[in-house]
């Protein structure tokens, strides 16, 4: 009878191992985070103190007094480190906010809060701009921001592959 008992919980915790050895597939289909390529975060950073720092910061940590508004009601220029919100956006949303500037996203049609760079940067500029931010993200951070990516490139549903 003993051996019994002993055979069925050795059993029992082979069966235990393998079910808890699983991954689902949510699990096995997030990709793995991309290293960031060291040469374009230091070009990004050479980029940004030239370009963003005078009104983002020198360590993109935000004009001081973010983000209490000032006389207009908006507040001074964002972080774009950690603490910031930068990392909630798609990298597309990025790159078109450094290429044409921003106005005031509740006033259309307002000036613009930030300079449009399109003129003074090329493409490869602006992206290795984006490396620099995601430089200094958390990982958690970098994540979240790399599923925006995905899902602003993600096809919109027509009404036949919605049903």
């Amino acid at each position: 009878m003993r051996h019994k008992i002993l055979w069925l919980l050795l059993l029992l915790i082979m069966l235990l191992t393998a079910c808890g050895s699983r991954t689902t597939a949510a699990e096995s289909a997030v990709p793995p985070l991309p290293t960031l390529d060291s040469v374009q975060v230091d070009r990004g950073r050479a980029l940004y103190a030239q370009y963003c720092a005078a009104c983002h910061g020198a360590r993109a940590e935000g004009a001081s007094g973010w983000p209490t508004p000032v006389a207009d009601g908006l507040p001074p220029a964002p972080p774009h480190d950690d603490s910031g919100h930068t990392w909630h956006h798609a990298d597309r949303v990025l790159y078109e906010t450094i290429h044409m500037g921003m106005g005031d996203p509740l006033r259309p049609g307002s000036p613009l809060r930030m300079p449009t760079f399109g003129d003074q940067l090329s493409a490869d500029d602006i992206h290795a701009i984006i490396v620099y931010f995601k430089s200094l993200w958390t990982e958690e951070h970098r994540r979240y921001q790399m599923k925006e990516t995905a899902k602003d490139f993600a096809p919109t549903p027509t009404a036949s592959s919605s049903r």
